[in-house]
């Protein structure tokens, strides 16, 4: 222990001591010549195994830790070694530990829970984007600090944190149990346990929030993180999938990047199964990059003849060969074609936009695509000047919701250029707004109808279907807080489909654009059909199921059975909110036919429209004559994973009654195929289980990651 009024390195006076580990001790200090307080926390070097692991990484990653800029992070700001002891010299940060309001309050609100987890994801994520990335590894509810103005700060991070360790074999596991990452203590000899990355954060992030949420630790045995709801059935189905996700045992099964995960916590409320009009968000990576394929070859055929310059033969024809190992699937040797290409012509963008292309569309590697070609820009001054391919990075960050990096090439965008210049204006107003936690949504609205009537004197061309595809794509994403959005939707895709029928000619590849003007058009109509107030209930959910019609038209099955599944989903539901119970359960046996036991999704929703009808029947599920769910229930039993399926727990528990005695009583027969379905909805004041009561595992579509 270091005594009162001590002064290190000339400049640090210890004033007294405000906390203690058992490894280090931690002062508040006066800086003399700045007349500012630090925080320096006190480690020993007593030459022990547990302290070397400490101190071998300190001077490494603190040298990294000193340049950190965010919020939500300490700075370090110098490391002092005297007497056999280690000073760090860091933020002092007033407020208190989660770790004592859990002590004394119990578990905290849900949505003050949820704007915590945003900061902490926002700020591994900083630290995760470092060169090289520093991974925490050790996140709980000690280690994060409550400001008086709500926020949150972590302490304890990096090389100051302090470990936990455990001695595995002869290595040594870094976290603390309970919190940390299945991946920090190895196999059972301790191998392996060096091995973490972003993931193991988001495992130890998921953990904390479980601990903060529920009041539950799970650093005491059995070492459990179970559903939050099973603790309080008020909590957010949407949260509870979140921290499953975050908390699985195989990093692969997590979210993969904090990026991602703060995409889910902005969002959550559509996981959730109390939210009527869900977005597809878990298509959107899915679906953002099957969009983008088409945009960008569209983009480069119409641009590749309207070069200020003449290409020469030689980038041609070496474009041309990259273009063919393309399409053949070879895509390492396209990239390096396309590279080839770069040095014959290093000034012109399109082969810069074909390798993006690859990485984004075809690698899954989006982040490996975006540092590749912004290492090409920071290198060249044409390149930082190019308002195409600034463009097309600008809005490849948009559309993967990486606002803030794509505001800094869309303001690069030279302002006087006619093709991007007032585009690139208006993506820089929504991703402005789009990055604030609390949006004005009003001001939004006026943006984006200002966005609209500008393009809508715009040349016919790529770029003008590419902003009618982004206008739906916000509308339809803010449906619930702007007014009115559902018909400003309806409007801009509408008229971007009559665009389609009379230009589409000049674009590569229309029929990308023509599926996702009607994807979003589901979306739309179906939340003008729910209005209370609609007189045109009908017209609006035939007008839906006309547009997954033209969606299906464009899907192969095969390649993306997701998206097949969800849209047949919602053209049932449709047809389920219309009445037509015939031509719901057409749907839900073509689905089925189609998709065999391969989907969760289909059997959900189909037990569950079942288990509505019979119900508004008949309350006395124990009484029910019902072959055809006996039907979808024992072929939905043989599906992979299904028995972990939230909700089709709960439906097979609520149809307990029924599946007791069915075997005996419920065989079809000849006189009982016309009660098999009712064909009337529910009657007034019924109580049916819906998505309000169970666990919907499919959403409306719609929405891009």
């Amino acid at each position: 222990m270091t005594d009162q009024g001590t002064v290190l390195d000339g400049k640090y006076e210890i004033l007294k001591e405000i906390g203690r580990g058992g490894m280090s001790v931690v002062y508040v200090a006066m800086d003399l010549r700045l007349n500012k307080q630090w925080a320096i926390k006190e480690i020993k070097d007593d030459g022990s195994k547990d302290t070397q692991t400490l101190l071998k990484g300190l001077e490494r990653e603190a040298n990294i830790l000193k340049k950190v800029d965010h919020p939500v992070l300490p700075r370090i700001v110098d490391i002092i070694q005297k007497d056999k002891k280690v000073y760090v010299v860091m933020d002092y940060i007033e407020g208190r530990p989660i770790s004592e309001i859990l002590k004394e309050e119990g578990a905290q609100p849900q949505e003050q829970v949820i704007e915590w987890a945003k900061q902490l994801s926002s700020a591994l994520d900083y630290l995760h984007s470092m060169k090289p990335p520093v991974i925490y590894r050790d996140m709980k509810p000690s280690n994060i600090m409550l400001k008086p103005d709500g926020n949150v700060k972590l302490i304890d991070f990096g090389t100051a944190k302090e470990y936990k360790i455990e001695n595995n074999a002869d290595t040594t596991a870094l976290g603390t149990r309970g919190y940390a990452a299945p991946e920090q203590f190895g196999d059972a000899q301790g191998r392996g346990i060096y091995n973490t990355d972003a993931r193991t954060d988001i495992y130890c992030l998921g953990a904390t929030l479980y601990h903060i949420v529920t009041g539950m630790n799970p650093c005491e045995p059995p070492y459990e993180i179970k559903p939050i709801r099973q603790w309080d059935p008020s909590l957010s189905s949407g949260l509870e999938k979140i921290l499953i996700k975050c908390t699985q045992p195989n990093p692969n099964d997590r979210y993969q990047s904090c990026s991602e995960l703060l995409y889910a916590l902005d969002h959550y409320d559509e996981l959730d199964e109390r939210y009527k009009k869900q977005s597809k968000r878990k298509f959107g990576i899915f679906m953002t990059m099957a969009a983008l394929t088409c945009v960008f070859s569209a983009v480069s055929a119409i641009g590749f003849m309207g070069q200020r310059t003449l290409l020469n033969q030689n980038y041609i024809s070496t474009i041309n060969t990259g273009d063919d190992y393309k399409y053949a699937g070879n895509y390492e040797e396209a990239i390096q074609t396309y590279q080839e290409a770069i040095q014959v012509n290093p000034k012109n963008e399109e082969a810069y936009i074909k390798i993006l292309d690859i990485y984004v569309n075809h690698l899954n590697n989006p982040e490996m695509g975006l540092e590749t070609i912004a290492s090409y820009i920071n290198g060249s001054k044409s390149l930082s000047k190019n308002n195409r391919l600034l463009y097309q990075m600008g809005l490849t960050y948009f559309d993967l919701q990486s606002y803030d990096a794509s505001l800094k090439y869309f303001r690069m965008i030279d302002e006087r250029s006619d093709e991007y210049g007032e585009n690139a204006q208006h993506y820089i107003a929504m991703a402005m707004m789009m990055s604030e936690p609390n949006p004005n949504y009003a001001e939004m609205k006026a943006d984006l109808e200002e966005f609209e009537a500008n393009n809508a004197g715009m040349a016919t061309g790529e770029a003008k279907f590419m902003n009618y595809k982004i206008l739906g794509m916000m509308y339809v994403r803010n449906i619930n807080n702007i007014e009115d959005a559902d018909t400003s939707a309806v409007r801009v895709l509408t008229t971007a489909l009559e665009d389609l029928n009379r230009n589409g000619s000049v674009l590569g590849n229309s029929s990308a654009y023509y599926y996702y003007y009607n994807l979003y058009l589901i979306t739309a109509y179906r939340s003008l059909a729910e209005k209370e107030d609609s007189d045109m209930t009908e017209v609006h959910y035939y007008s839906a199921i006309a547009c997954c019609d033209n969606v299906l038209s464009q899907i192969d099955r095969e390649e993306n059975p997701t998206v097949f599944e969800s849209i047949l989903i919602d053209k049932a539901e449709i047809y389920s909110a219309l009445g037509n119970t015939a031509e719901a359960v057409e749907v839900y046996e073509e689905a089925e036919n189609e998709m065999g036991t391969s989907s969760q999704a289909i059997y959900v929703s189909h037990l569950r429209f079942l288990y509505n009808q019979y119900k508004a029947q008949n309350p006395d599920v124990s009484a029910w004559n019902a072959p055809d769910i006996l039907e979808v229930y024992t072929a939905g039993s043989q599906v992979q994973g299904i028995a972990d399926n939230f909700e089709w727990k709960a439906l097979v528990n609520s149809l307990q009654p029924f599946l007791n005695r069915a075997p005996a009583d419920t065989e079809p027969s000849a006189d009982s195929s016309e009660e098999a379905v009712p064909s009337d909805g529910p009657a007034d004041g019924e109580t049916i289980l819906d998505s309000e009561d169970t666990d919907n595992t499919t959403s409306t579509q719609g929405e891009e990651e």
